[in-house]
Order: C-alpha cells, then structure tokens, then sequence
C-alpha cells in the first residue's frame, strides 16, 4: 500500500486506483499524443507520457501490497493532477457503476469527501469531493507553489515546510531522476541520494 497522512479506507484506495489506472491509460503514447500537456499541465513539468504511465504502473503495482510505500514528492504532484482529473470525470457520470462499488466500500470517515446520490438500485449517484480528499489523505500540497515564491523563500521558512529534497525538481519543473521516482517501503534504511553528477545527467 502506499504512505498518505491517514490510511487510506477501502472506498478511498478504490478512488485512488480507478483514477490512477484511467491515467496510466490515458497516458499512452497513441491514447493523448500532443494532448498530454494540456491534459496534465502540472505533471507534464515534469514527465512525459510515457515516463506518467510507467510511475502510473508502479504504484498501481504497490497500491495492493502489505508493506507500506512512501511515495515521494514526484509521485504526489503525479497523483494529485490524476485525481483532479479523473473525479472530475467520476462526477460528470462518466464511471458507471463506481458509486455502487464505492457505496458497498464506504466506512464514516468516508463522509467528508464521499457523497450519495439517490438512484435506482445499482444505478445510484454520488460525487467525490477533490479538495476534500486531498485534505483527508495528502500530508502538504507544497509541490503547487509558484517557483518563485519558494526560491524567496531563506531557509528557515523553508524547513517549516518540511523541505524534501526533491520538491525543488518538482517545483522547477526538472525531469525525476530514477532515484526520485523509486517507491522504497516506508522504515526501510534510507539509500544514498544519488550523486549530484548523475542527476544533471539524467534531466
């Protein structure tokens, strides 16, 4: 499973995998073409549609595991715009029969962010409230800050943001070096940060 601020319920990870699976299809090469950065202009910063639908598959693939993944800041800014994109699309009906699975998943805590319709049996409504999600499951959402803003930043206002390393690129709009993009599970001994050398090289 993947690290967020609380975990995720049963109706929150089938949310999270339908969007991130509807995204991972999209961002085939043949499936948006030249639409990918006007589709996902905050992510296409920084991937490309392929480089998308790889980082898409694995955390797909880590989504159903036990052991815990922490995501990082890459991967955030990745899985906020899909998210925003596709509940946008679950809201506007496009997803038949999703708010009757997530009806039968739906746990109290659920409440702040998932809604009901009524309906005809297995054809209910509903819609997901996307700010409302993003403030249950994300720790921050600094990876949405003007470039500017964070580079006038001094360095104490900078650590209270909880500063990672990787929310520079991200901010920047710098390609990921693999390092930034390998999901490592969450208590495990940290690996070296890669060489600033081998970073220039692979952006």
């Amino acid at each position: 499973m993947l690290r967020f601020s609380e975990p995720l319920t049963p109706a929150a990870a089938e949310i999270l995998r339908c969007c991130l699976e509807m995204s991972a299809d999209l961002a085939r090469d043949d499936a948006l073409g030249d639409e990918w950065p006007l589709t996902y202009p905050l992510a296409a910063r920084c991937f490309t549609a392929k480089l998308a639908r790889d980082t898409l598959l694995d955390l797909l693939g880590k989504l159903p595991r036990p052991q815990l993944y922490a995501p990082t800041t890459y991967h955030e800014l990745l899985m906020y715009e899909c998210l925003e994109v596709e509940i946008a699309c679950f809201n506007d009906g496009l997803l038949p029969g999703l708010f009757d699975t997530l009806k039968g998943l739906a746990e109290a805590r659920d409440a702040s962010y998932l809604h009901f319709l009524p309906g005809p049996p297995g054809q209910e409504g509903g819609a997901i409230d996307f700010h409302a999600f993003i403030d249950a499951y994300f720790w921050d959402t600094d990876f949405l800050l003007d470039p500017s803003t964070f580079e006038r930043m001094d360095a104490l206002a900078k650590q209270r943001l909880g500063y990672r390393a990787d929310l520079f690129g991200a901010l920047s709009g710098l390609t990921p070096h693999p390092a930034e993009l390998a999901l490592k599970r969450h208590g495990a001994c940290e690996t070296p940060a890669p060489d600033s050398s081998d970073v220039d090289a692979n952006r």
